[in-house]
């Protein structure tokens, strides 16, 4: 007999049944298998875009990186932070991933923000884990999630700043399900009535200046590939697109446009 998840929306107090154990395991290597074949990086990992406002309220953007490099490094059993091995990581392993040996207090106060909010949970044994609320290995029941391909962002983490990293974290729940326009209605079903965010719009929404967005935006890249596409239309502003190689919503292939649009 299987269990059947069930979430409680903080907010409205709503239960909603989710998959069950076996139907979630199997859903989630399923679609490691659809990765496979397609030629992709299968590894990634889910983030509840319900719930990151809460994260990068109480961090500061460069947090916000670090805590993005470390949630590619949760377990698909429990969140717990593990190495390559698959041994738990210690603090010394967190602090080497991390690259911040020569920065101990940085670290010290990365994790003791973490874990008094709740981002980070200290067990026991010495171990830690990502709290599954914001951060997850495995299929997720409804469309709140969004994947992000772990490898690239381990790749890039030595040769970005953890604060760029940070502001691409902070977009993250404004990512749109289906054209990965970065908007204010992320789950409208309509392409024809998504509302894209201009650059001041954009700003404003991840709690930046909006010419500190147009410095670091254009030459972002991830293991090589831009982050973020900008979209002029004659005299509108700009408008943003996320890589759907490095986030994406949705279990199928990205559209042959949205694909191509990253193809420099």
């Amino acid at each position: 007999m299987t269990n059947a998840w069930a979430m409680i929306h903080r907010e409205t107090g709503e239960i909603k049944e989710l998959q069950s154990s076996a139907n979630r395991d199997a859903g989630y290597h399923q679609h490691k298998s659809k990765e496979r074949r397609a030629g992709r990086a299968i590894d990634f990992t889910n983030a509840n875009m319900r719930y990151l406002h809460e994260v990068y309220d109480a961090l500061t953007t460069a947090q916000c990186g670090y805590l993005m490099l470390l949630q590619c490094y949760v377990d698909y059993d429990d969140g717990t932070i593990i190495n390559p091995d698959k041994t738990p990581m210690t603090a010394a392993n967190m602090l080497a991933a991390l690259q911040l040996k020569r920065k101990r207090s940085t670290y010290h106060d990365f994790m003791s923000a973490c874990i008094a909010c709740g981002f980070i949970i200290e067990a026991e044994d010495g171990s830690f884990a990502i709290n599954r609320r914001y951060h997850f290995k495995g299929a997720m029941a409804d469309t709140y999630a969004i994947k992000t391909y772990t490898a690239k962002v381990k790749r890039v983490y030595s040769e970005v700043k953890a604060a760029d990293i940070g502001l691409i974290y902070r977009m993250l729940p404004l990512v749109h399900m289906s054209t990965n326009a970065l908007c204010d209605n992320p789950f409208e079903k309509n392409p024809k009535k998504v509302r894209w965010l201009n650059r001041k719009e954009l700003a404003e929404a991840i709690g930046v200046d909006p010419s500190t967005l147009g410095r670091r935006l254009p030459g972002m890249r991830f293991d090589g590939e831009y982050v973020v596409a900008r979209i002029k239309l004659g005299s509108e502003p700009e408008r943003y697109t996320m890589n759907p190689s490095v986030f994406y919503r949705q279990d199928n292939e990205p559209g042959g446009t949205l694909q191509a649009m990253f193809n420099v």
